[in-house]
């Protein structure tokens, strides 16, 4: 009877130990994935050279601290959202499609965002010129703003150098010198990253993805007041 008991025991034991490895292996394993799909994006694809790969804010990290000019004055993020939601979203320029195109679907439907007591601004690198193309391709009428010595990309750590080969193919099928259309004459480019930020500084939603292709749009905004 006593051996009995005895095996009983142990098989117990032998159980409780065997439940307190599994969740450990499944956290290896998740991590193990992550790392991997981390590791596997092509950025060179995107345009981007992979030393200088962006990470971009998260959800819950505070806003940093940036100047806009906006009609020719100098304005504090701070000053903008301690009154509104404030949606800001990066793009490359007017030579973008994708941008263009992005741009219009917020601006037929940025009185959305408005009746929700949000600011939409969307922000880019290129100079006054190509700004003026932007607008005229996606009709745009809310704020655009020139990040003119690309600080604010900087601030949001979006920014990232662009690759010789990727300056080419855009020389070549849109016609468009990269450093030549932004105001601070170089080849850099923002992921065109969408960030939400709430009246107390707080980044309430974030997209960002290396794929330009994918961007963030007014529902995923709308969702996350």
């Amino acid at each position: 009877m006593k051996k009995l008991v005895m095996l009983l025991v142990f098989i117990s034991i032998m159980a409780c130990k065997n439940k307190e490895v599994k969740p450990a292996e499944e956290v290896k394993e998740t991590e193990a994935v992550e790392t991997v799909a981390e590791s596997t994006i092509d950025y060179a694809s995107y345009g981007m050279q992979s030393d200088d790969a962006p990470k971009g804010l998260e959800t819950g990290s505070k806003a940093p601290i940036v100047n806009l000019t906006i009609d020719g004055k100098k304005v504090a993020l701070a000053d903008l959202y301690k009154d509104h939601n404030v949606a800001i979203i990066f793009y490359r320029g007017f030579w973008c499609p994708h941008c263009s195109k992005h741009l219009a679907e917020f601006a037929t439907r940025a009185k959305e965002l408005e009746d929700k007591g949000v600011k939409l601004i969307a922000i880019t690198p290129e100079g006054e010129t190509g700004l003026a193309k932007t607008k005229d391709n996606s009709k745009a009428t809310f704020t655009i703003v020139s990040d003119v010595d690309g600080s604010i990309q900087k601030a949001f750590d979006v920014d990232y150098k662009v690759t010789d080969g990727y300056v080419g193919k855009v020389n070549e099928m849109l016609k468009v010198s990269i450093s030549d259309n932004n105001a601070t004459g170089t080849a850099e480019l923002p992921v065109p990253a969408t960030y939400l930020i709430n009246k107390e500084g707080t980044i309430i939603y974030a997209h960002f993805d290396p794929d330009y292709k994918k961007r963030a749009s007014i529902e995923d905004i709308l969702a996350a007041l």
